[in-house]
């Protein structure tokens, strides 16, 4: 009764005073005025109660705070149009160090080619590290600190994510969207094995308008496309800063920390494999509501691959507070699947400064969770973060 309280609570004394952002927009040229660079950072900690059960022993989860994470941002202007944006974790959970995540070069013009404006005045040319801009549920993930386009604390459980070295090009005109990008379909090259001649391919249509001053309506379906022989793709399992919800479901007799817990996925390492994803998001005065469908047949070291997801996620704002909820299930067509449902809600203090409040349920049927059949668990979190 406690967390319940707690949860409407922060629900009354009610998150985002603006609204949902996807694709960045063209880097203005007309204001360029010499190289510039502005220096980021993303700051976040939890606060975490949670209790999980299941058929086999599980650890003692404490009510504790988490390790506070922190991402550095270089983002440098190039040239009229042309920018340069490299993300660093300085903490994290799965690697202790700090590292590179990613960098990639945004051009949406081409100063030394001007016979090309008008073509660039309709594309955006990405090359680098990068996640590929396959479906619209990576837009409001938590990426390590960087948690204020994620209205609840976790990330969506079968978590499209990662960072391959690709090119990608983007057409935008009136509200149609669509984009062509290929990648080498994995992190890094080789790491003991040959990765294979096979790029891997995603592309993405969409409609994004705004009916009227109070109503906007965006529909998008991505596809994502590995070739038979690739050495092994990641999409699902690239996130290597580690999930929120930690500890959750691991068993007593577990070694090391598994960072993943609470996602479950077809994990990395597809040989073949298409998926698909289809989203539709719908504004009206402050309400918000996105969808997903997610549907993926994949072989992985000989042995096919169908999973599903479906997630729907309901947000109301009111100025520089929100609340909302969210459904997310994911099943393998072979009798398991996971249930998660969010209730929760934030506060901007600032612009760039939000605490939110996460009530999670996730429940496990069948084989869902390594060798454990069954389970779940369930909570508060308390997240505080600052970005700038």
């Amino acid at each position: 009764m406690k967390k319940i309280s707690l949860i409407f609570a922060v629900l009354f004394m009610a998150v985002i005073a603006s609204g949902q952002n996807f694709e960045q927009p063209k880097v203005s040229a007309e204001d360029f005025d010499g190289v510039e660079v502005k220096v980021g950072g993303d700051f976040a900690i939890q606060l975490q109660s949670l209790d999980h059960e299941a058929p086999v022993e599980l650890i003692d989860l404490k009510n504790n705070f988490n390790l506070p994470t922190a991402n550095l941002n270089l983002t440098t202007r190039l040239a009229p149009g042309i920018q340069l944006h490299i993300n660093n974790y300085l903490s994290s959970r799965h690697h202790n160090e700090s590292w590179v995540e990613g960098g990639y070069l945004t051009i949406d013009k081409l100063p030394f080619l001007p016979a090309s404006d008008g073509v660039m005045e309709y594309l955006t040319i990405k090359a680098g590290v990068m996640m590929p801009n396959y479906g619209d549920a990576h837009f409001y993930r938590s990426n390590n600190a960087a948690v204020l386009n994620n209205p609840f604390v976790g990330n969506w459980i079968m978590d499209a994510f990662t960072n391959n070295p690709g090119l990608e090009v983007m057409y935008r005109n009136k509200g149609f969207l669509a984009v062509l990008g290929t990648n080498n379909g994995r992190m890094n090259y080789g790491r003991g094995n040959d990765i294979g001649e096979d790029l891997v391919f995603n592309w993405k249509l969409g409609y994004d308008t705004d009916i009227n001053e109070d109503l906007r309506v965006r529909a998008t379906v991505s596809g994502y496309h590995v070739g038979e022989g690739h050495s092994g793709s990641y999409l699902w399992d690239g996130d290597r800063a580690g999930a929120r919800y930690y500890n959750v479901m691991q068993t007593a007799d577990a070694e090391g920390d598994n960072f993943r817990s609470g996602r479950w996925s077809p994990g990395s390492g597809q040989s073949e494999m298409n998926s698909y994803m289809a989203n539709l998001f719908v504004k009206f005065h402050g309400l918000e509501v996105f969808g997903i469908y997610e549907d993926m047949k994949g072989v992985k070291r000989d042995v096919d691959q169908h999973f599903t997801q479906t997630a729907l996620q309901a947000i109301y704002r009111f100025g520089s507070f929100y609340v909302g909820t969210r459904l997310n299930k994911v099943s393998d067509h072979n009798d398991s699947s996971v249930k998660r449902t969010n209730i929760g809600g934030g506060w901007y203090m600032l612009d760039n400064v939000l605490v939110k409040l996460d009530y999670v349920n996730q429940k496990y049927e069948g084989v869902a969770h390594g060798a454990i059949d069954g389970g779940k668990f369930d909570g508060l979190v308390l997240e505080a973060a600052i970005s700038f």
